[in-house]
């Protein structure tokens, strides 16, 4: 036998015998969706007295997977390295590209985030997302940017027509 708990009506564990917890209710599911809950505690939500498939389940998944790319990290050698090998410039090229793309953007402010010990795929600074936006003028995309977070692999950051992958 397989259920999952509910507690005052939200989902609050799963087992293979039933919780004699006073005030937890034990519904009884498939083995395949109690390995599915296991695996995936998001999958399924309590509604009517039943276990069912979340409807915003997708995006959940795809809000967790966007969180978790945010947070990877590259040091700043590791990506003006990439940077270098990838479009020929350093940071004093990137800045100097960003100061006459963007004009209203703090430089010194920019320095100091160069020099930071980590760089965080989602950095942001003003509402916009850091990588995204040097990014676009790099002609880079977030896709390519989240593989090269992943992987530290400089050829992610390469043109396509440029790139050996």
């Amino acid at each position: 036998m397989y259920y999952i708990f509910v507690e005052n009506g939200i989902i609050n564990g799963s087992g293979e015998c039933e919780c004699l917890t006073e005030g937890f209710e034990n519904i009884e599911v498939t083995e395949e969706v109690y390995n599915n809950f296991i695996e995936d505690t998001d999958r399924y939500i309590y509604q009517d007295g039943e276990i069912i498939p979340n409807p915003d389940y997708e995006e959940i998944k795809k809000r967790k997977h966007r969180q978790e790319l945010d947070a990877l990290t590259l040091t700043p050698a590791d990506v003006e390295r990439a940077l270098y090998k990838a479009k020929g410039m350093d940071f004093e090229d990137l800045k100097a590209l960003i100061k006459s793309q963007i004009p209203t953007i703090d430089l010194k402010g920019l320095a100091i985030e160069f020099r930071a010990k980590d760089f965080y795929r989602g950095a942001e600074a003003n509402a916009m997302r850091l990588f995204d936006a040097v990014g676009q003028l790099l002609n880079i995309t977030s896709e390519q940017l989240d593989k090269f977070f992943e992987t530290k692999d400089y050829h992610y950051l390469m043109d396509e027509d440029n790139n050996d992958l």
